[in-house]
């Protein structure tokens, strides 16, 4: 606790409290997304959607008569949601100690949204104004689609791993019901992106190869999926203006090219149509938003910048970065003995309700990406930025510094957390993480010690025929829990997911090393893609199989032919933010760029309408559909000033 409150009282003489890094004067520019109505000022970060304009707005939508605003300012725990324009505060009740998914308004003004815990049984439910009205055992992953004054729509998975489409009734006094309708049943189709236009859903699926990849037109009353109207494992809903719609009917977009255009397509459009403006970069660390999400992203579009040399991407990154160091804990009030004031901390990690918990893994992170990414966006990194960076990883340095264990050489979990395994050595992707941290440091015993901890994980690895194998915790926790090699031999391999997060920064770490070690992984990477995009869980293949353990983030930096190839169509997880750094670290600007968009009209049959070409990256963010990049404010809407009853989140109305 003593080092901890060192490095508090440290930090705060290095950094002023409230502090938020000027940025280098730029050339001022706007990203205007037409058809969705959004504009983003590039210098001041302001987003405008639909005639509401602020610096963190993630939802304006309409229903009847009411209108959904969901927004954040710089820090906040949860979203300030208001309906026409009163703040809908069992939101913020209900939120805090679980992860909250989107939320839904109907034309009735009911107001609904998923809520997963972390801890416990790990159950998602379903709210509906404040109320719980249905739950999920762990591992169902339920999506909500739609929702309206007569049902709930939601995609769920199965105890199979196959996904339903239920329908959840309203009954008379408009409460959602608890048992529901199956209305299409997916087998062995795994549903991608899912669009509901009254009694049909149009569906982009990929049915393995048993049957055709591509869109789907399914009649709701029957459920029958058929055949694919349109064929293409690169086919996805397009959201285009209506110049560049000829016809009614879903607009559904094919691409083809060479792996670069493809994999600079993929993240670009990725990064800048899903959380356009960096709009979730206000978010604190409560439900890991900085941690999960916004470090992702935010590298991502550092390496655009780097690749490219756009300042679009620069000034969307500098935004990221800008937010984030303003969400730490110390410029909030929240810093205490166990949450230092340069971190950021969580709530939904703990034993006891909104207990705060700043966990080495999140900080490393964050702490990582906010130091790679000034790097990358060199002299366009402020000095100020670059400044208050440094001096926030050091607090961070010195803050877990008595977690450190001299003999084991690696570190342990603070046995003050309220976390459940308080006090066990922490996991080696906490481990190898925070060495990057270390490693940054000009103090030669913290790079050693990154060193230390390199060596210590490498020592433990096991090879077999498909590469390089290692466990989630270092064998000095289980040797702690009383187990024997023997036993120790019977304990899962690391999964998928956490040996990417390992991974995107080991490469880092053994630069100019071992091309052995770089063999291992490369080798497990393609003896993992064998299974196609239905991966297992584990690195020695056990566990259960499925897309959400597609290898991306950190794997990327191990790139192999297979995997290049993968990433050169939507692969599971197209938007999450660790796909889309897989994309940005895969594109290469000096490789041949030549893409092809083309653009099909789907109804009872799909047409081809129109076709564009592109040979260049410069001539795509310049020329493209979906988004613009301009000197000047054009194709928002824009309304006159008026005030908003009751708001807080101080939104304004331009």
């Amino acid at each position: 606790m003593k080092s901890r409150l060192i490095a508090l009282a440290l930090f705060a003489v290095t950094v002023a409290p409230c502090s938020v890094a000027a940025e280098p004067a730029r050339k001022p520019g706007y990203l205007i997304l037409p058809a969705q109505d959004v504009g983003v000022d590039l210098k001041s970060g302001v987003v405008t959607r639909r005639k509401v304009s602020g610096q963190c707005l993630e939802t304006v939508s309409k229903a009847g008569p009411f209108r959904l605003i969901v927004s954040r300012e710089a820090g906040d725990d949860v979203p300030v949601v208001t309906v026409n324009g009163i703040r809908q505060n069992w939101v913020t009740d209900v939120a805090g100690s679980a992860r909250l998914g989107a939320l839904r308004i109907a034309r009735d003004g009911s107001l609904v949204l998923l809520r997963t815990w972390k801890t416990g049984e790990k159950q998602t439910e379903l709210l509906q104004d404040g109320r719980i009205v249905h739950q999920w055992k762990r591992g169902s992953s339920p999506k909500l689609l739609k929702f309206t004054e007569d049902a709930a729509l939601i995609l769920e998975s199965q105890s199979d791993h196959s996904w339903h489409l239920n329908l959840y009734p309203r009954r008379p006094d408009g409460q959602i019901e608890a048992q529901s309708k199956t209305l299409v049943d997916f087998g062995n189709c795994q549903p991608g992106r899912l669009r509901i236009a009254g009694n049909v859903l149009w569906a982009q699926l990929d049915c393995g190869k048993g049957r055709q990849n591509g869109v789907y037109r399914i009649n709701l009353e029957t459920g029958d999926i058929g055949d694919p109207l349109l064929v293409s494992p690169t086919a996805e809903f397009a959201v285009v203006p209506k110049a560049d719609r000829t016809a009614n009917g879903q607009t559904v977009a094919v691409v083809s090219g060479t792996p670069a255009a493809l994999q600079f397509y993929y993240a670009a459009t990725g990064l800048l149509l899903s959380q356009s403006g960096e709009v979730r970069a206000c978010a604190s660390d409560a439900e890991g938003s900085q941690s999960w999400n916004q470090s992702y992203r935010l590298q991502s579009l550092a390496t655009l910048f780097e690749r490219t040399g756009s300042e679009l991407f620069a000034a969307l990154a500098l935004k990221s970065m800008r937010l984030t160091l303003a969400a730490q804990d110390g410029k909030h009030g929240r810093a205490g003995p166990s949450t230092p004031a340069c971190g950021w901390s969580s709530t939904i990690y703990g034993q006891n309700p909104r207990e705060r918990l700043s966990l080495m893994i999140n900080q490393a992170m964050i702490a990582n990406a906010l130091a790679s990414s000034c790097r990358k966006l060199g002299p366009l990194c402020p000095h100020s930025m670059a400044q208050e960076i440094r001096a926030s990883n050091l607090c961070l340095v010195r803050a877990f510094d008595a977690d450190f264990d001299e003999t084991a050489g690696i570190y342990r979990i603070s046995s003050e957390a309220g976390f459940r395994f308080a006090g066990h050595y922490a996991p080696w992707n906490w481990q190898i993480s925070f060495a990057a941290v270390l490693a940054e440091q000009p103090d030669a015993a913290s790079r050693q010690r990154a060193q230390q901890i390199v060596r210590t994980f490498l020592n433990e690895w096991q090879v077999d025929e498909n590469g390089g194998l290692w466990r989630y915790w270092p064998h000095a926790y289980y040797s702690e829990k009383g187990m024997t090699p023997p036993l120790l031999e019977d304990q899962r391999f690391e999964d998928t997911g956490h040996a990417g997060i390992t991974l995107l920064t080991l490469s880092d770490l053994m630069a100019g090393g071992s091309p052995e070690t770089e063999d291992l992984v490369r080798r497990r990477l393609d003896y993992l893609l064998s299974f196609g995009t239905e991966t297992p869980r584990d690195l020695n293949g056990d566990g259960p199989q499925g897309d959400r353990w597609f290898p991306a983030g950190g794997w990327s930096h191990f790139a192999t032919g297979k995997f290049r190839e993968a990433y050169q169509a939507p692969v599971p997880g197209r938007f999450s933010a660790d796909t889309l750094y897989a994309y940005a670290s895969l594109f290469d600007p000096s490789a041949e760029f030549r893409l092809s968009l083309e653009f099909h009209t789907c109804t009872t049959t799909c047409v081809l309408e129109k076709r564009h070409a592109y040979s260049s990256w410069q001539s795509f963010l310049s020329g493209n559909p979906f988004f613009q990049v301009s000197a000047t404010k054009f194709g928002v809407s824009r309304e006159r000033n008026r005030e908003v009853h009751n708001n807080q989140s101080k939104i304004h109305n331009p």
